[in-house]
């Protein structure tokens, strides 16, 4: 994982503009002016949110985009695979390529990851509610301490 994508974060801007927009559609062109982007680039966005049904659509003068759901029934881990791709530590086509070093770990550490983004939703990322990071964890020897310690 090398970051955060600018589509991640321009996707998320997005979606936080949709939900205090709470059901009004929202035209494109506002969220342009309102996040200082092009209207192609939200466009080429708001596609893929489109597909996976984050977002719906209305045409005419008065259409634009919305959240097909309220903003406690998205998760961030749908919002993370679909704008940034898979979570993956390990970017070998086979887990058995010899190349990594405990292909287990990573797997591990990626369905760690994978659950603990799919308990926060996008209702919470707009709150900005803190996450408890547990203390201590222990993946085997006692080496993790305060966090993941990575």
């Amino acid at each position: 994982m090398n970051g955060l994508k600018t589509s991640l974060k321009v996707g998320m801007q997005i979606l936080e503009s949709l939900a205090q927009a709470n059901t009004r559609p929202v035209p494109v062109r506002e969220l342009a002016e309102k996040l200082g982007q092009s209207e192609k680039y939200l466009e080429q966005l708001l596609l893929p949110l489109r597909r996976a049904r984050l977002v719906s659509s209305t045409r005419g003068p008065h259409g634009g985009y919305r959240l097909a759901r309220p903003p406690a029934y998205i998760t961030l881990v749908e919002i993370v695979q679909l704008m940034q791709g898979p979570l993956t530590f390990c970017d070998c086509p086979s887990r058995r390529c010899g190349e990594c070093v405990s292909p287990s770990l990573w797997q591990s550490l990626e369905d760690c990851l994978e659950s603990s983004i799919a308990s926060i939703t996008l209702a919470d990322a707009i709150a900005d509610r803190p996450r408890a990071v547990p203390k201590r964890m222990v993946l085997g020897p006692t080496w993790v301490q305060d966090g993941l310690g990575i």
